[in-house]
């Protein structure tokens, strides 16, 4: 049988299919196999999405389960984002094979998370990190190549990282699964950081992720990569950083204050009940939070550094996100250049020097690391 194709709506001459692409001959295929299909039968497909793009996947399997709504459809796939634009399937999850038989389960939703990412963990045999940003970012970058014995995971704030996190242990389908998440230290107290390292969640020992960059090891590394003096580079930093902070030094420490504050106001027992007990309870805990002294205690903290230079207990509770772009000119970077390079670094066979160099950064989470 002879078959010739015309693009709709232009006046080109007719094609022959071995005129076609390997898209446009798997379309007729597959189109015309499952309209032969027996009546009431099963179509299985592997592999569904080779050879189309993305655009047209799920629209041209919709329209052909229409045309066969007498069928029942099996799709055999690796590709995350076709198994979840099919949103009204059943999804099952292929756990293992023996040769003999298959081990399998529905997958279930799990609250808070995406479906697009419940099927990823669900395809990775590695230990599961959530961290703070997105695809794409210069931070996720590094600790993918950090951590790359771990399916690292970017879910924005560390809320969302928190309650992920939380997710996936709680639910009984993932319970084989190792699952971690990391966050900035931002101005957490260390009650809060073992409450929530208890849960799986751990705290980075410097405020931000992007204070990473900073860190002295790291600098030494990048001034050695571009040939230049490490102590008179470090020196410099240090300088500039110590300027920074100090001229912003009252809102650094107000901001730290709030943080406190708000996080001993969440100690309110949410259990209690009765307009009198609230009441109590309420007055209690707001008694007992002293703001003058609590301000003092972060006033005396921030002096101290700046008064000492001590610059590992800087990139410990000062939050300047945009301090990793700012110090790049004093190694002869341009500005903004710092983090990029180091991703770079962190690319080639250096990275377990950087490794070995940030794990102490990481806090206990350091002991799961390679």
């Amino acid at each position: 049988m002879r078959i010739q194709t015309k693009v709709k709506g232009s006046d080109d001459s007719l094609y022959s299919s071995s005129e076609m692409s390997d898209g446009e001959r798997v379309i007729f295929y597959l189109i015309g196999q499952c309209l032969a299909a027996k009546e009431n039968g099963i179509i299985v497909i592997d592999e569904p999405e080779i050879h189309l793009h993305k655009s047209v996947q799920a629209p041209l399997w919709r329209e052909i389960q229409k045309l066969r709504a007498d069928c029942l459809f099996v799709y055999l796939t690796h590709d995350v984002d076709f198994a979840v634009s099919l949103q009204e399937s059943e999804k099952i999850w292929l756990q293992a094979y023996d040769g003999q038989n298959w081990e399998w389960d529905l997958v279930e939703s799990v609250d808070g998370l995406p479906e697009e990412l419940l099927v990823e963990i669900l395809g990775s045999r590695k230990p599961i990190v959530f961290i703070e940003g997105e695809n794409g970012s210069f931070d996720t970058s590094l600790y993918r190549s950090l951590l790359s014995d771990f399916l690292v995971i970017p879910r924005g704030s560390c809320t969302q990282v928190i309650e992920s996190t939380k997710a996936l242990k709680s639910s009984p389908q993932l319970h084989h699964l190792n699952v971690y998440g990391i966050i900035d230290r931002d101005r957490r107290v260390d009650a809060e950081i073992s409450s929530l390292e208890a849960k799986g969640v751990f705290t980075l020992q410097v405020a931000e992720v992007e204070n990473l960059f900073c860190t002295k090891e790291l600098l030494a590394i990048v001034s050695k990569r571009l040939s230049r003096n490490e102590e008179d580079d470090f020196n410099a930093v240090v300088k500039f950083v110590i300027n920074r902070l100090s001229s912003e030094l009252e809102n650094q420490i107000s901001l730290r204050t709030v943080g406190e504050i708000k996080f001993r106001l969440n100690m309110f027992d949410d259990n209690t009940k009765g307009a009198e007990n609230l009441y109590i309870a309420l007055t209690t805990l707001t008694e007992n939070i002293d703001v003058s002294e609590i301000y003092q205690e972060n006033k005396a903290l921030f002096e101290g550094i700046i008064e000492t230079s001590d610059y590992n207990k800087l990139l410990k509770t000062y939050n300047r996100k945009s301090l990793s772009s700012q110090i790049g000119v004093h190694l002869g970077l341009k500005g903004g250049e710092l983090p990029e390079f180091v991703v770079r670094i962190a690319k080639t066979d250096a990275v377990n020097e950087l490794r070995n160099t940030l794990k102490p950064y990481f806090g206990n989470f350091a002991n799961l690391m390679a």
